[in-house]
């Protein structure tokens, strides 16, 4: 029993401690109420979205920074073998459906390495949105994990970026992300 006691005393100094000098170790985050109090994954940035040209599913060359000029865009980075990737496709068509008569617009960067097909079957595929099987409601465009990281993915899926209407990018989403964080940011920069 008193073993216990001191472990548990040198437990509560231990947490007050990493608490009051969280600010100053590099290893501790900050924890996001958006996220359900985990480390937040949706990081500020401020950087122009590079000219970036893709290849649209209608054969078309598309060049990102103009193509949804004056629009708020995010661009999720994917690949039909991620099983974190497929997961978040009924949040990206909710976004699409609740932001897209707002200047709003999701797209989709395929960097898959076996080519086209398995992309145009998974964009063929229907997914459970609120009880109801439906559909993509966004371009899923194709690209190579070089035109990714020049448009600013810097490795692990899923992953996006939200553009603002000026053309900048303004937030980065590392890994999964809880649907309710990123709306509420996606919300934030498409009031703006």
């Amino acid at each position: 029993m008193r073993k216990a006691l001191v472990i548990l005393a040198l437990a509560a100094i231990c947490g007050g401690a990493l608490y009051y000098f969280r600010d100053n170790l590099p290893w501790v985050t900050d924890a996001s109420d958006d996220n359900g109090g985990a480390p937040n994954p949706i990081a500020d940035i401020d950087r122009p979205l590079p000219p970036t040209v893709l290849m649209s599913p209608d054969n078309r060359w598309v060049d990102l920074s103009t193509a949804y000029q004056g629009q708020v865009v995010y661009i999720a980075f994917f690949a039909t073998w991620c099983s974190g990737c497929t997961d978040e496709v009924p949040s990206l068509i909710r976004y699409q459906q609740k932001f897209g008569d707002k200047g709003f617009k999701v797209v989709a960067l395929a960097i898959d390495d076996e080519g086209d097909e398995p992309v145009a079957t998974f964009v063929k595929r229907r997914f459970d949105v609120d009880g109801s099987q439906t559909s993509i409601n966004f371009p899923v465009m194709m690209g190579t994990m070089e035109i990714a990281q020049k448009a600013g993915f810097e490795g692990g899926l899923p992953s996006g970026i939200l553009v603002n209407r000026e053309g900048k990018e303004v937030r980065i989403v590392r890994g999964v992300v809880k649907e309710a964080a990123l709306e509420k940011a996606i919300g934030r920069i498409v009031k703006q």
